[in-house]
């Protein structure tokens, strides 16, 4: 299926931050936010149907994709301080915040600090805090480990640069605008560990975790896949039974991209889900 995509656009926030638009019913803006060494394009799929709600607006935080870092952090709380100043000068009316993986971090602890300027929020294969009986897949866990130590981290993403070719490096999730990974600059793969590095704290203390569920105020979607290895449903599930009042579809045979793996299943839960708690 060849898709039809709208223009990138770039808005300057304390540098560039570069996104797509589509537009749709102008009362409300969703905002798709991207995962660890992901885009906009992770959204690709979804984003023309969804518009059929509300517009649609599809960034690459700094750092991500094609906008750079410009001296902006990268770790989550710098990360959502960028999402909060493109919220305000590229969504309008209600805001749905819609996060993939570190993204639905993000839009977490984006709806906990300013629950005012969030209306819904929807966690697609979003990054939850570590619960007991579940674990990501070995090799998951061990690369969080190693994220965690100084130049270690580096040097992994580095190897599993010149190991992995351009297809098996995007179907990882580092879905950078690239067709050689060789060529990646140094700077993005030290802004990508020091995302890993934020992200690895929030999963391993439960505190910030509750903390941050506790602070949302606002009507919640979780999509989950079954087959998800780097955050495993039983995270989702943890999350849920904490948060009755959240709504919670884990998908069968789906990993840790639901929109993308299941766009359609994705379209419909949000959209059941819009229309019982938004409209």
């Amino acid at each position: 299926m060849l898709l039809e995509l709208p223009p990138m656009q770039t808005i300057d926030l304390d540098g560039p931050v570069v996104y797509r638009s589509w537009a749709g019913p102008s009362d409300t803006t969703f905002v798709l936010v991207h995962g660890l060494g992901g885009s906009h394009l992770n959204w690709l799929q979804i984003a023309e149907g969804l518009s059929g709600l509300g517009r649609v607006v599809a960034l690459d935080l700094p750092g991500f994709g094609r906008s750079p870092a410009a001296g902006r952090g990268t770790r989550v709380m710098d990360l959502r301080r960028s999402l909060a100043r493109f919220i305000d000068e590229a969504a309008s009316g209600r805001v749905v915040v819609v996060g993939n993986s570190m993204g639905g971090l993000i839009a977490s602890v984006e709806a906990a600090v300013d629950p005012d300027r969030v209306t819904g929020l929807v966690l697609s294969a979003s990054v939850f805090p570590w619960t007991r009986g579940s674990l990501p897949h070995p090799a998951v866990l061990a690369a969080f480990s190693l994220y965690g130590l100084d130049g270690v981290g580096e040097r992994l993403v580095r190897a599993r640069r010149r190991s992995m070719s351009p297809e098996a490096f995007v179907r990882v999730g580092l879905r950078l605008l690239t067709p050689d990974p060789g060529v990646i600059p140094e700077e993005v793969i030290r802004l990508q560990v020091e995302a890993a590095r934020s992200i690895a704290t929030y999963i391993r203390t439960p505190s910030l975790g509750i903390r941050t569920t506790d602070g949302i105020r606002c009507p919640v979607l979780v999509i989950h896949g079954r087959r998800d290895r780097f955050v495993p449903p039983g995270f989702a599930e943890a999350a849920l039974a904490a948060n009755p009042a959240w709504r919670g579809r884990i998908l069968p045979g789906v990993g840790h991209v639901p929109q993308m793996e299941a766009p359609g299943r994705w379209l419909g839960e949000v959209a059941d889900w819009y229309a019982a708690t938004l409209r």
